[in-house]
């Protein structure tokens, strides 16, 4: 197994070297629509997370170097645009009075197919070694490969998680949201809410997978905090019932991603919407209309809407699609409590597993 998967790495690896160093890469320009201001000495500025930016150098739109035709001209001759950024102008008409709309234009590149190549290096490296972290890894190495980015440290991991960004995430989901709910679990918050839902309305697995599914519902703010917090909290709740770990997880991750993008008054649309640009449509220019367009599409999502119908049904054990290892793994939690198969690793601490709360708590 482990001659397979270094074989694998390595001819991902090299084919991420070849495709970067032979295929050019297709550019494209996201287009972002700015309210702009004007302070005491006339200088054109606009607001971004609560700091004034000043334009600089703005030029008429048809004369940008990253106006559509331009780009489409680049992508023709296999070279990429002289910058990366630029503001841009439009002069309208409106009310019989002329108005100056202003957009940021920024350049952005793809390899047509070829881009998938990290997602699928870590999606093989997973089905293979079944460890996430590992084919994770291996897809960030293949994602450096292929922008040319051959110093891991420098270019890749230093530069990214050294931005606020980054710090922020460790701040708030890591040590925040992460401490807050191990101590919850330790304190017996969580076998709190599980004796509380055990007493009045569970009654047996199907019903503790229902708390599960409708919890998942509930925190819909976005699929990772959703995950953390349904996970923590029903866990107590599906041991005590011999849920299987493989079927908790399913429902509880199946139903927090899922869920957010269709109830997606969250974080959801912006984050989306910086997907679906399309250079040369109208109507998918600017960050707003694109927003709106996302909320259109929400009832044609069809697979967070099958994912979160479909959990229900297993939460009800009326699911009619089940592989043969789910199917053992709840056989084995009902007849014999072993939560976790025999070759299982759990990634998560040992101590955080178990519910030896402390006297008084």
């Amino acid at each position: 197994m482990r001659l397979v998967t270094g074989v694998l790495f390595a001819l991902a690896l090299l084919v991420s070297w070849y495709v970067g160093r032979t295929v050019p890469a297709t550019w494209t320009v996201e287009s972002v629509a700015l309210h702009v201001h004007q302070d005491e000495e006339g200088k054109d500025y606009f607001t971004y997370k609560g700091k004034p930016l000043y334009l600089e150098n703005p030029v008429p739109f048809q004369e940008a170097q990253l106006n559509p035709e331009r780009i489409h001209e680049y992508n023709q001759a296999g070279i990429g645009p002289p910058v990366q950024k630029e503001f841009a102008f439009k002069t309208e008409t409106r009310n019989g009075e002329e108005e100056k709309l202003y957009y940021q234009l920024t350049a952005q590149r793809h390899w047509r197919f070829w881009s998938l190549l990290p997602a699928a290096v870590a999606v093989l490296l997973c089905w293979i070694t079944r460890e996430p972290v590992t084919a994770l890894f291996g897809g960030i190495v293949s994602g450096a490969f292929l922008l040319g980015k051959f110093d891991l440290t420098e270019m890749v991991l230093v530069e990214n998680l050294a931005s606020k960004d980054a710090a922020g995430i460790l701040i708030l989901y890591l040590w925040m949201l992460g401490g807050l709910l191990g101590i919850w679990s330790r304190t017996g918050a969580a076998q709190a809410f599980a004796d509380l839902m055990t007493e009045k309305f569970v009654q047996g697995p199907k019903t503790a997978k229902l708390v599960a599914w409708f919890l998942g519902i509930i925190f819909f703010q976005g699929g990772t905090v959703s995950t953390v917090l349904v996970g923590t909290t029903v866990k107590p709740l599906a041991d005590k019932e011999r849920i299987a770990h493989e079927e908790l997880a399913y429902i509880v991750d199946s139903t927090a991603s899922p869920i957010a993008s269709q109830l997606a008054f969250n974080a959801w649309p912006g984050y989306v919407q910086a997907f679906i640009f399309v250079a040369g449509v109208p109507w998918l220019a600017t960050e707003s209309d694109r927003i709106a367009f996302f909320f259109k599409s929400v009832p044609f999502c069809f697979y967070a809407i099958f994912a979160v119908f479909f959990t229900f049904l297993l939460s009800i054990d009326r699911s009619p699609f089940l592989g043969k290892k789910m199917k053992a793994a709840i056989k084995r939690a009902r007849e014999t409590g072993e939560l976790d198969a025999p070759d299982a690793e759990p990634l998560a601490a040992k101590e955080l597993q178990l519910s030896h709360v402390p006297e008084g708590y």
